[in-house]
């Protein structure tokens, strides 16, 4: 069971029979992953806390942020779930180790993108999700080698938490820094590919830019940018001569909304959007179900 498995089960568990039942299930299957990321530690240590486990809480805290290492974006520890603890000292402790060492990262961080060179005349720009870095789900998006594509990876600077990234929903510009910085224009077909969050960063470039590309696949696309009507409207617009193609979990009860509107719209304006419903499959890529 790879560690996005994992998590993706263990939130079903808690939306459908509570917190206790949760926290049981991630217990009796964490040791079937190689190692413990800061995410899976914040599952740990939130959903103990909650049931008012708190000396596990506390100890989940204290391995992550003073064993392992691992720092979170302040806001984490503003979670409610962690109430019951918020007073004890070593709570505190580590929370302003953590406060220190995210503030320190914030200073150097910077958009990444393993592009060098121009290998073929087709190219992939791929965007991780929320929590995520460039090595997220790389074995999903490598079929597009096999299809002829030049895969590379671009990296959010908005830090998450420790070796994990997010994209805001603002007028920070980084995707469009990457494409000005690489030789975009000189492919014959260009693809932006996203999963989650990073489908919503690709369509608020593609309305607030001039980039222009081929084709796009949105994976389990968390694209609140389409709530608004205009908006919608305008990428309609925009994307008349785009192949699209939208992969998202019939459980996924967050996104699917968003893909099927999405769809529905396109289809509605004539364009080539083809949206691929997976049976049993939540937030999660296609070839972990």
């Amino acid at each position: 069971m790879k560690e996005e498995q994992l998590l993706d089960k263990t939130l079903e568990i808690l939306e459908e029979s509570g917190a206790a039942s949760a926290y049981k299930f991630i217990l009796l299957n964490k040791d079937a992953l190689h190692e413990y990321s800061s995410q899976l530690y914040n599952f740990l240590y939130c959903l103990s806390a909650l049931i008012g486990e708190k000396d596990e809480s506390l100890a989940w805290i204290r391995e992550s942020v003073i064993e392992k290492g691992y720092w979170y974006r302040p806001t984490v520890f503003e979670d409610t779930d962690l109430d019951s603890i918020r007073n004890e000292d070593i709570f505190l402790e580590c929370k302003k180790i953590s406060d220190t060492k995210y503030y320190e990262a914030c200073k150097t961080a910077t958009t990444l993108c393993t592009w060098n060179e121009a290998k073929n005349m087709q190219l992939a720009l791929v965007l991780h999700g929320n929590q995520q870095n460039m090595y997220s789900g790389r074995e999903y998006w490598q079929f597009l080698n096999d299809e002829g594509y030049q895969v590379e990876y671009v990296q959010s600077r908005v830090i998450d938490s420790y070796m994990l990234y997010r994209w805001e929903d603002n007028d920070d510009p980084q995707l469009n820094e990457i494409v000005e910085k690489i030789s975009w224009n000189k492919y014959d077909t260009r693809m932006l590919c996203g999963f989650s969050s990073g489908c919503n960063e690709i369509l608020k470039t593609l309305l607030n830019t001039d980039i222009i590309c081929e084709e796009i696949m949105l994976q389990s696309p968390w694209i609140p940018i389409i709530d608004d009507d205009e908006n919608l409207g305008k990428l309609m617009s925009l994307l008349k001569k785009v192949r699209i193609k939208i992969i998202c979990g019939e459980n996924d009860s967050d996104c699917l909304p968003y893909a099927k509107r999405f769809n529905e719209e396109a289809t509605k304006k004539g364009l080539y959007c083809k949206l691929q419903v997976i049976d049993g499959l939540g937030h999660s890529y296609l070839d972990y179900i």
